[in-house]
């Protein structure tokens, strides 16, 4: 593939923390890359009811980096769970107390810390206000305590569709996908569908390769964070 013929397209939010590129894909030699945000998110306000959740449990399992880069300033639970290393990086970033142990998903997603949490009888969930259930529901047969506490909110960007559109019909494009959601936002909000599956795509998890794929692009690259 000869990366320099594209304009590498990525869609992390807006939102307080700073998204990057990982540096093995920014640094593959591109015309160029573009972010173009998909949704921005925004933080709400901690309620008391909410204060009190966050302190019943001394295991937090953080659902993305913007949850743990707000909840860096909360408080300093014992245990830490997140999905991948850059939400406990984001923890770091934001000054957060190292807990006593960090429990890292080996899959990347909220199902590989299954085992590790059947150990933890009350976890407080701090994630955005419409979050997946998952691991939710796995964990609550097992007699498992979850309290959920919502962090942010997001909304799609105002000029998601506008710049998406731009992009596409102005010069060759690849992408670069970071969560599952994202190929079919995409693709729903093109106006060449067909230009847009054709484009070679990258991801970052084998989950969202499989999303793709449905939807019917063919050129999939994964890269493991």
């Amino acid at each position: 593939m000869n990366h320099a013929a594209y304009t590498l397209l990525w869609f992390r939010p807006l939102s307080p923390l700073q998204y990057a590129l990982p540096p093995p894909i920014e640094q593959l030699l591109w015309a160029s890359t573009l972010h173009i945000p998909i949704d921005t998110l925004l933080p709400i306000s901690v309620s008391t009811e909410n204060e009190l959740r966050l302190h019943s449990s001394n295991t937090w399992l953080l659902s993305s980096p913007t949850a743990a880069y707000l909840a860096a300033k909360k408080g300093a639970p014992e245990t830490i769970a997140v999905m991948g290393l850059p939400t406990q990086s984001a923890w770091r970033q934001a000054g957060g107390a190292e807990p006593k142990q960090w429990l890292v998903s080996p899959t990347g997603e909220s199902m590989g810390l299954l085992d590790d949490l059947l150990k933890h009888p009350i976890i407080c969930m701090l994630r955005g206000k419409h979050g997946r259930n998952d691991l939710i529901e796995a964990l609550r047969p097992e007699n498992i305590t979850v309290i959920t506490a919502p962090m942010y909110e997001k909304t799609q960007h105002a000029h998601f569709v506008s710049e998406l559109n731009k992009a596409i019909n102005t010069k060759p494009v690849a992408l670069y996908l970071s969560s599952t959601d994202q190929a079919s936002r995409i693709l729903a909000n093109t106006q060449n569908k067909s230009a847009l599956l054709a484009s070679p795509i990258w991801v970052s998890h084998e989950r969202i390769a499989t999303a793709a794929q449905a939807l019917g692009f063919t050129t999939i690259q994964q890269y493991d964070l």
